[in-house]
């Protein structure tokens, strides 16, 4: 799969960062203290890795390591985590991000993904956005909508990423999913979590 992205310049930048401010939500929340305590290889061990050998490809996941949470711009975060798919004989490796969300009303349109890096912000076209509803009681006059967002993330990111590891600190990195008009869901990745998938990734081997 070609990997869609666009870099933003740093004007651009600063408008971003400034509207993730006006709009507080999950991804300006430091990283859940929990979560920091724990260090990449303690991570190491709680990621879900798919070795079959009747497949080309062996799965890593980070579901299992700690469900995400909160609500941001009228939308509640259910979990997120990243799946790294890497071939069979030590080559090619793919990252992919989901974040699984409720929301009440009109579905927020999801046309884009702003994610930090070091040089600015990239940004990439999402590769899923699912929608279902799930059986609501007819008492309920409002009920919840499930959107599912997924995006290939560039692997030099998702390696700054992990590089940016620092024991005990809580600081996220900012990525936002978004529409064509610049309303978004602002949410974070933790770096210790990335670095675990990292870690785990680089050391299997065929």
């Amino acid at each position: 799969m070609t990997l869609s992205r666009t870099w933003i310049g740093a004007a651009t930048l600063g408008l971003l960062l400034t509207a993730t401010v006006a709009r507080a939500g999950a991804g300006d929340k430091p990283v859940a203290a929990s979560l920091v305590k724990l260090t990449p290889d303690q991570i190491a061990q709680r990621i879900d890795v798919r070795d079959d050998p009747l497949e080309r490809q062996v799965m890593f996941s980070t579901q299992p390591v700690h469900r995400k949470g909160g609500f941001t711009n009228g939308v509640t975060v259910n979990d997120g985590f990243i799946q790294a798919t890497k071939s069979r004989d030590g080559g090619a490796v793919t990252w992919r991000v989901r974040y699984d969300f409720t929301y009440f009303g009109a579905h927020p349109d999801v046309t884009q993904v702003d994610m930090r890096t070091r040089d600015g912000v990239v940004r990439i076209k999402p590769t899923a956005v699912r929608r279902w509803s799930e059986e609501c009681p007819e008492s309920i006059g409002t009920c919840g909508q499930q959107m599912s967002v997924e995006f290939e993330a560039p692997e030099d990111v998702m390696r700054d990423i992990a590089a940016a590891y620092r024991p005990g600190d809580r600081t996220p990195w900012r990525l936002r999913f978004g529409d064509d008009h610049g309303d978004g869901v602002t949410v974070g990745l933790a770096p210790v979590e990335v670095a675990g998938l990292v870690g785990v990734v680089d050391s299997w081997k065929p």
